[in-house]
């Protein structure tokens, strides 16, 4: 696994880095598709602070862990991230195998170039636990870096599911269904919207549910 460990005004010693390398270890026995890791230090006031953020070969996750210390900074993160396995794994399991068919399925999609309008729409939240068996692209990006040439192929719902993973209000992903680049975002009042483009000779796509 591929690891960074970057501290923020803060000094990062061999028994810290190898007490993150141990922690960490312990995620990727439970679960093997985790490639590469980013973790950061900081203080905030009286408070340790570590961020990290995990890489997986299905949607990427994130999490904050405070404590007294770095190691039980680290500890709270790692455990946070224990329980976003525990609720996706089996989901990840399941669909990965579906992953190759909707893959050429979109190599056969034909760009076309057409004027297109915006639309608008509602995703019901309830909709989330009862995931389709299309799920997750085969190129994992770094959605903050939003580089428009490695953008996730997932459905509405999953990404949904990644923007909440990575604690982001606002994520870009490509619609298997049309090949387009689609928005899913969330509202001040909770409720999440759906943007995607509209083709006058298509019929407009509908969230799962």
């Amino acid at each position: 696994m591929k690891l960074s460990i970057a501290g923020l005004h803060v000094e990062t010693g061999d028994t810290l880095k190898a007490h993150i390398e141990e922690k960490l270890s312990q995620l990727t026995n439970i679960f093997s598709q985790i490639h590469e890791a980013d973790v950061s230090l900081k203080k905030d006031g009286h408070k340790f602070v570590t961020e990290m953020t995990l890489f997986t070969s299905g949607l990427n996750m994130r999490a904050a862990g405070e404590g007294a210390d770095f190691y039980l900074s680290t500890d709270d993160a790692c455990s946070k991230l224990l329980k976003q396995i525990d609720k996706y794994k089996g989901r990840m399991n399941k669909h990965r195998s579906r992953r190759m068919e909707k893959n050429e399925r979109l190599v056969a999609i034909e760009a076309q170039a057409q004027a297109f309008s915006l639309r608008d729409q509602k995703v019901e939240e309830s909709s989330l636990d009862d995931v389709p068996d299309d799920m997750f692209a085969e190129y994992m990006p770094k959605i903050e870096h939003k580089d428009v040439r490695n953008i996730q192929t997932l459905t509405v719902d999953e990404a949904v599911m990644q923007m909440d993973l990575l604690h982001t209000n606002f994520f870009i992903f490509q619609n298997p269904n049309s090949g387009d680049l689609n928005v899913v975002y969330r509202e001040p009042s909770g409720t999440v919207g759906w943007v995607e483009p509209h083709r006058e000779d298509q019929a407009p796509l509908q969230a799962a549910g």
